[in-house]
């Protein structure tokens, strides 16, 4: 039985002017004792957050009938144009250390044109911000940053835009006080309620798993069959779609299969949520390791497809697997024991040898710029080299985290 895996959120209730709890401030946490942000990258604790949320925890259990207001970096911003979370219970919010660029505003008029409630977080009112507030729905303003004069003078002027006003780190009866009487609708902070820790528990995650399942998102010719496949061979990637498309399953018809439930998330959102589940589980694996088992991956399959001595699967296997020992922290002997694979599989990672040994020779040769590799008799130096660089566009167009 796998070890099950602590989990922890913090929550704060967000309060309308009649003191009624109208949402909540979901945020990352590490463990019971430590009630305050915990540093880690910024994209790797929003995703934390909401696979806990989405896939572990339940929505109903940590939002009930509320919404969730979750922080958003820019390099979410600009990978989420299909967001698999729901847009009727998830409040985007903008961070306010963010760069304004071409990207992150088409990326909000995106995000705006599908419905989704956005606000702006930590807001104080710097001009270089001003763009991004005709797609604000709700302003979040940090009041301890602002003076009483201009906060006054802002939120008149965006009360008149129609824009929602929350006040942030309200700690005392005056400033609550004081906000209302300036028209503010929201408000937050330790006079209210500190954040609550919710707690609870989930399956490790498979990060090979995981990575093929990013892999194969990606793939133009992707079969929906084959993702199945790779979802319901792991417990803990199988509970955690079932439970989501449970939660938000609208439609109250009844989930039938894995098959089922994969068709009912499609594609898009698939693509976005293996995304999230890469970022959550991996924070301390620089990504570029990941993008180097997918460009061996493809590398394998392409030249596999080409020379035809196995399958294609096995030989995208082969490139996926020569990095486990760096993903896992563990030899690779030891791993491959376990796998319970093919021997030519096991004998190609571990000693180079076959038909698929040779393909994983030449793509490492490949990577250190050498040359003196065998080639297979079927294909030409050149041809190589394309395969190669077709493998590293694919590998560069799958999103693992880095930003764009």
């Amino acid at each position: 039985m796998s070890q099950f895996v602590d989990i922890y959120i913090g929550r704060q209730p967000i309060f309308n002017k009649d003191l009624e709890v109208i949402a909540y401030e979901l945020l990352f946490r590490s463990g019971v004792q430590n009630n305050h942000a915990v540093i880690l990258g910024g994209d790797a604790a929003s995703a934390q957050v909401m696979m806990n949320v989405f896939g572990e925890l339940g929505l109903a259990e940590v939002l009930g009938n509320h919404k969730g207001f979750i922080n958003f970096t820019e390099g979410l911003l600009l990978r989420e144009y299909h967001p698999f979370f729901p847009k009727r219970k998830i409040v985007i919010e903008v961070l306010e250390d963010i760069e304004v660029t071409p990207q992150l505003l088409e990326s909000l008029a995106k995000l705006k044109e599908m419905g989704f409630t956005i606000a702006l977080d930590d807001y104080i009112f710097n001009p270089e911000l001003q763009s991004l507030e005709k797609f604000a729905d709700i302003v979040k303003v940090e009041i301890t940053q602002v003076g009483p004069k201009k906060l006054a003078e802002h939120a008149a002027r965006l009360k008149a835009q129609g824009i929602l006003l929350l006040a942030e780190k309200v700690e005392t009866r005056e400033q609550y006080e004081f906000c209302l009487k300036l028209g503010f609708d929201y408000f937050q902070g330790y006079f209210f309620a500190k954040p609550k820790i919710i707690e609870g528990k989930r399956l490790p995650n498979n990060k090979l798993t995981i990575l093929e399942l990013l892999s194969k998102v990606y793939n133009p010719d992707v079969d929906m069959h084959s993702l199945t496949d790779i979802i319901s061979q792991d417990v803990s990637l199988s509970q955690k779609l079932l439970k989501f498309v449970a939660e938000t399953n609208v439609s109250g018809v009844q989930i039938s299969s894995i098959h089922d439930a994969v068709l009912r998330f499609g594609l898009n959102r698939l693509k976005s949520w293996a995304s999230m589940l890469v970022l959550s589980g991996v924070d301390d694996k620089p990504f570029e390791l990941f993008t180097t088992a997918l460009t061996r991956a493809k590398f394998c399959e392409i030249v596999g497809a080409k020379i035809g001595n196995a399958s294609v699967d096995s030989y995208f296997t082969v490139g996926l697997f020569s990095c486990l020992d760096a993903v896992m922290d563990t030899e690779l002997t030891t791993l491959i024991k376990q796998l319970g694979l093919e021997p030519r599989i096991e004998m190609a990672l571990l000693k180079e040898q076959g038909d698929l040994g040779q393909v994983l020779t030449m793509v490492k040769g490949l990577e250190r710029g050498k040359t003196d590799f065998i080639v297979p008799k079927d294909l030409t130096p050149t041809e190589v080299s394309n395969m190669y660089l077709q493998a590293m566009k694919f590998a560069d167009s799958v999103d693992v985290g880095r930003k764009r």
